[in-house]
């Protein structure tokens, strides 16, 4: 895992670098709520003026405090590769928001836990994942993705958005 590799992986990899973050996170929430049994919609805060940030909040199974840190640091680590029930498998989508920032915050709701990390490309070029805080919560499980975003892709995020939920059988809730 080399940071050459994580380059390849998670920026030259995708043309349409906010079309594809919105999808490939989008698709993770999907995923988990149909690993859940959660018919319900996921969340999905689109930036604004007033709240510069993208966000994915799913109402899946979330991910214990040591699954997040081999998830998200290594490329092709995924829980779904053993059903056909998923879309994805790949280990990627968890790592996408790279295509678009340097950091990015991911929180798993798990089990009565909360734990926030803040997930980052380090000097050398390789991601790294730092725990910044962790508690306890009456909040479902779950994960919630998000980074700030350049106020000129607001429309951007807004109008691939469309685009990319327009396929989507079960709609997101979205906000912003």
């Amino acid at each position: 895992q080399t940071s050459k590799m994580f380059k390849i992986l998670s920026d030259s990899l995708y043309s349409d670098k906010i079309k594809a973050v919105i999808r490939e996170l989008a698709t993770n929430a999907h995923d988990s709520h149909v690993s859940a049994g959660n018919p319900n919609p996921f969340l999905v805060k689109l930036p604004t003026a007033a709240s510069p940030n993208f966000s994915v909040r799913d109402y899946g199974t979330g991910l214990s405090r040591e699954d997040m840190e081999s998830m998200y640091t290594t490329y092709g680590a995924s829980n779904k590769n053993d059903s056909n029930d998923f879309v994805g498998c790949l280990g990627l989508g968890s790592k996408s928001p790279f295509a678009y920032t340097k950091s990015f915050t991911t929180s798993s709701y798990f089990d009565g836990m909360k734990y926030t990390y803040i997930a980052a490309i380090d000097d050398a070029g390789v991601p790294n994942l730092n725990l910044i805080h962790s508690c306890e919560t009456s909040e479902p499980n779950g994960l919630e993705i998000g980074f700030a975003v350049r106020s000129s892709d607001f429309s951007e995020f807004s109008s691939k958005a469309v685009r990319v939920f327009h396929y989507f059988k079960q709609k997101p809730t979205i906000v912003g």
